[in-house]
């Protein structure tokens, strides 16, 4: 089917539903570069702030936040001038209100044929019914390994760094269990740390994301269903005593011995 024939019947609508940080930006952007987008819906959250049992988990803590930091600035944040194909509105959800009466009234507004998210709150089951087949999540890792919460950090920290990648989904009741339309590892350098090889995974998956997009306007969809569901992370698994962990990975060069490793046995 033609961009033509999409347009006349409205199929080529593409709405999408993300967070409020520099990466969501960032994967707005890369999508708008590509694709003109009926409208971009920005979801406030709240993220937790777990105790530190220590002052070596307290500066760990501080240590990943800064870094990440700097490195998103570095990364992500000239690419906001890159050029768009259209100028989309931008609509901000309050916090708690994704599957509110009013967010699902205006997602209806907008008559998506495809609606692509990232970085959100768990969809709830009236927005599923309503646009079935029609939600894509871009998963920053392997659901046959890794599900929900910081996915870039839990191969990381179980040094398991073969299990670093990105996915797109089909987004139903479960948390990241739908049917998948691509994932891909990534590309591990001698010079990566922890931030670059987060940074990887978050291209990468914009990349399958912007390959899922272009497959449907294609009407060339086809879908995986994953051999083994992986383990599944909440945010609350996010310590300050798991980020010691990574640090002390880092700054003992144990994360470059990681990928010195695997790269010999891969090349």
């Amino acid at each position: 089917m033609t961009s033509d024939k999409l347009t006349s019947n409205g199929r080529d609508k593409i709405l999408v539903i993300t967070g409020e940080d520099l990466r969501h930006q960032y994967f707005v952007n890369q999508l708008n570069a590509r694709f003109p987008l009926s409208a971009v819906l920005t979801e406030g959250m709240v993220y937790p702030e777990p105790t530190a049992q220590s002052n070596d988990e307290k500066r760990a803590w501080e240590w990943f936040f800064a870094r990440r930091k700097k490195f998103e600035n570095q990364a992500f944040g000239p690419t906001n001038w890159i050029p768009t194909s259209n100028n989309p509105p931008f609509i901000k959800i309050p916090i708690g209100n994704l599957n509110s009466p009013e967010t699902v009234k205006i997602i209806q507004g907008f008559r998506p044929g495809f609606i692509a998210i990232f970085g959100t709150g768990l969809l709830g089951q009236q927005i599923l019914n309503l646009y079935p087949g029609q939600i894509f999540n871009l998963h920053v890792g392997l659901p046959r390994f890794c599900r929900g919460s910081s996915c870039t950090f839990w191969p990381i920290h179980n040094r398991r760094l073969e299990e670093l990648g990105a996915s797109v989904h089909l987004t139903n009741s479960g948390i990241d269990m739908g049917k998948i339309t691509a994932q891909s590892t990534i590309e591990l350098n001698s010079d990566d740390d922890e931030q670059t090889l987060a940074g990887k995974i978050l291209t990468t998956g914009i990349e399958l994301m912007v390959s899922t997009i272009q497959n449907w306007r294609d009407e060339n969809l086809n879908f995986a269903t994953s051999d083994k569901i992986g383990k599944l992370y909440l945010k609350k698994d996010f310590t300050p005593g798991a980020v010691l962990r990574v640090r002390r990975m880092v700054e003992s060069g144990e994360l470059k011995r990681q990928i010195t490793s695997i790269r010999k046995r891969t090349h």
